[in-house]
This record gives structure tokens, sequence and C-alpha cells, in this order.
């Protein structure tokens, strides 16, 4: 039997928490260990329960879904965290993924089937999108190689150490923050520390665009 996955879901919505507690408890990989509806009662879930995924809305009451993720990521970074959100704007999106959200999702049009698929892949280290956000994240990065050359040269500009450039090839070959851990023998948090490095100095929003950024310039260069 596979290893359980264990849960949390945060929305301020009851009947949002029923529904998606309802899609998940035929997972037999997965187990819900509890649901809260605002930020509070999410972070003291976080640390009685301590889960392997949080599924998380962005709007709630009190301070809002993008600041939880960023307390979570700060304070538990072992917790995957996918978004679960009517809001699917590349401000939010980004937001979300800059302060630590490794998948996300729309309320709107996402089956039980791609909601479990998002858990089980976030929950190796891996990223997860929709196909209507991942197209828009494209978008975005359409957009982005338009600009000029010196853009890209003024990132460039900035120095990478050894691990850093090691790091950021791994990534770029897909390797999720638990394997490369394991690839280069050093833990998970030092791999997501040399990735922050990386992402403060080419001023990256999201893991998304340091990996196209990293393939668009050719990494024997880098």
């Amino acid at each position: 039997m596979k290893p359980s996955i264990k849960i949390i879901l945060v929305d301020d919505h009851q009947i949002i928490r029923d529904g998606l507690s309802n899609m998940i408890q035929e997972a037999e990989d997965i187990i819900l260990a509890g649901s809260a509806a605002d930020y509070e009662q999410a972070l003291e879930l976080i640390r009685s329960s301590a889960p392997d995924v949080v599924i998380t809305d962005l709007s709630m009451p009190g301070r809002s879904g993008i600041e939880l993720i960023r307390k979570i990521h700060e304070q538990f970074s072992d917790v995957r965290i996918l978004v679960l959100s009517m809001y699917v704007t590349e401000d939010y999106i980004f937001s979300a993924l800059k302060e630590g959200a490794m998948g996300y999702l729309p309320k709107q049009d996402t089956t039980k089937a791609e909601l479990l698929k998002a858990i089980r892949t976030v929950n190796k280290g891996s990223q997860y999108f929709s196909d209507s956000i991942a197209q828009m994240i494209a978008r975005s990065f359409s957009y982005s190689t338009k600009k000029s050359n010196a853009v890209d040269s003024a990132k460039r500009a900035h120095d990478l150490t050894n691990r850093e450039r090691e790091i950021l090839r791994l990534y770029a070959d897909g390797f999720s923050n638990q394997e490369i851990s394991s690839r280069l023998n050093i833990s998970v948090r030092t791999v997501e520390t040399h990735k922050n490095n990386i992402m403060q100095k080419y001023n990256f929003r999201s893991t998304v665009e340091m990996v196209k950024f990293a393939i668009r310039n050719n990494l024997s260069e880098i």
C-alpha cells in the first residue's frame, strides 16, 4: 500500500470544504487531517497535524491566502502548498508562486481526478498547473521573450556560485527539490535556500520563470 499523503484544506466556505473532503475521502493514499476557515486556524492546524500538503484558497477573512502561503513557506518549508482559487489572473498566480506555492488550480473547472493528481504531484516536490493556468503562464513567458536582449544581459551579469549553477541545471532538467537534495547529498532546505538566492539575483517571480530563463539562455553559459 502506498504511503498516505496527509493534507489539510483552507477555505472560508464550509460548503467548499465539505465538497473537497468528500472528493478526497475516496482516495486510499490521501488522508484529510482537518480543515480551516482562516489564516490563524490554518497555522494552528499545521502546527498540530504536520501535513504533507496544504490546499488553500486565496480569499479568506483577515489575512489573505498569499500571506498564509508566505508564512507556511517560511515556518514549515517541508509542507507543499496547492492553491485552489477562483482568482486566475497573472497577479494572483505569480504572487502565489513567488511566495512558495507548488501548484495552482481554478475552482471553476477543476475535476476530482485533476485535484487528486495535483495533490500527488506537489507532494513529490514537483509543480502542477491546470491547462488553463499553464497556458496563462506560457503566454506571460512568450511576452517576456519579446523584451530586448539588454534585459537578459543585465540579468546574466549577476554571478552565480558553482553550487547555484549546478542546482539551476538540475531544476532545468526537471528534478524536484527532494531529487536535487538526494543527488547532491544536501538537505531540501539547503536546496530551497540556493533556489531563493538564484531567484533574488535574477528577480524571478516563480520557479517556472527561472527554469524558462535558464533554458532560453543556454545553461552552459550561465
